[in-house]
């Protein structure tokens, strides 16, 4: 089954002038509704899972329940959602991570026809960061440094093959810096280790980064996102200093690919309505994250640009499956 688009527009779905079929009327009715987290808890898409799911629950009357299914590099969680009942009552809060998987590993489903997406929810920028106390405090010069010390500089992640680890990768080749990747299970391992210097840098996730940023522990020297983000306005992003490199981070929901349309749509009235609250639009801009980025309208067609952007990535920097 090919991806299906969903003609809804923010503006129609917030102005509940969309109808619902009879059959969308009565969800999601009185079983729970698992949105299944495919990381453990305490990460940035936990973050921002849990007080979205119950501005959800708050807003329909129905019970929408987060479930860690952490595990292969979101895989696991995904592949859960993949063989559910499209029934309306699963599914997955998913991420960029999920088109950069089949790059990168051999996936037992097809992220393009076994996943529905349903809406993109937020969108944030990386940034570059490293120590308070580094010998480099801008991004000039870190890039002087690494050239000056070709592999002295180890650059961290929350695991090989993934986002930033692809993004690191793209900067080194940009660049034309040498730096050893240091990969973990997670990034907040990696996130301790750049606080004790035992890594000098890492690309991370804004959510993740701010708090460590805010207190003064940790500097950001550039973010990824093609404009400047409002939660950080000093800090420039990497094209303001001639790298033509703009990644950010995107959340959205899917779910099995059968799911009836009518369904799909009364979702992703309801992912709007929970958007437009107060409660969450204040967290939203804690978290530095935004709800009107690139496919926000069009969701379907924006994770298939996705998906062929990070194969490209990958192939330029020669990042090979399963390596």
């Amino acid at each position: 089954m090919s991806l299906r688009t969903l003609s809804l527009t923010a503006a129609a779905l917030a102005a509940g002038t969309l109808p619902l079929t009879a059959a969308a009327a009565d969800w999601p009715g009185d079983r729970p509704v698992r949105l299944v987290v495919p990381a453990s808890a305490g990460g940035s898409l936990d973050t921002l899972a849990r007080p979205l799911a119950q501005a959800m629950s708050k807003i329909s009357g129905g019970t929408f329940v987060v479930e860690n299914r952490g595990g292969a590099a979101g895989m696991i969680g995904a592949h859960d959602v993949v063989r559910a009942d499209p029934d309306g009552h699963h599914f997955l809060f998913g991420a960029v991570h999920h088109t950069i998987l089949p790059v990168v590993y051999e996936v037992p489903y097809d992220t393009a026809t076994d996943l529905l997406p349903i809406g993109l929810f937020a969108t944030v920028p990386n940034v570059v960061l490293v120590h308070k106390d580094a010998p480099y405090q801008t991004l000039e010069e870190l890039i002087e440094y690494a050239k000056a010390n070709p592999g002295e500089l180890n650059y961290g992640t929350g695991g090989k093959g993934g986002l930033h680890h692809l993004t690191t990768e793209a900067f080194k080749r940009q660049t034309g810096t040498e730096m050893e990747g240091i990969h973990y299970k997670g990034s907040g391992p990696a996130i301790t280790d750049l606080l004790g210097q035992q890594i000098q840098l890492m690309f991370e996730t804004m959510p993740s980064a701010l708090g460590q940023i805010r207190a003064g522990t940790l500097n950001a020297l550039a973010v990824t996102s093609p404009d400047r983000s409002f939660a950080l306005p000093d800090v420039p992003t990497l094209q303001e200093s001639g790298i033509d490199l703009a990644v950010t981070t995107w959340y959205g929901f899917f779910a099995p690919a059968d799911l009836p349309e009518e369904i799909a749509e009364a979702m992703q009235d309801l992912m709007w309505q929970a958007l437009e609250t107060e409660e969450i639009q204040k967290l939203w801009k804690e978290y530095g994250a935004i709800t009107d980025g690139p496919g926000s309208d069009d969701f379907p067609t924006f994770v298939q640009s996705e998906l062929d952007r990070w194969a490209e990535i990958a192939d330029e920097v020669g990042l090979e499956k399963g390596n």
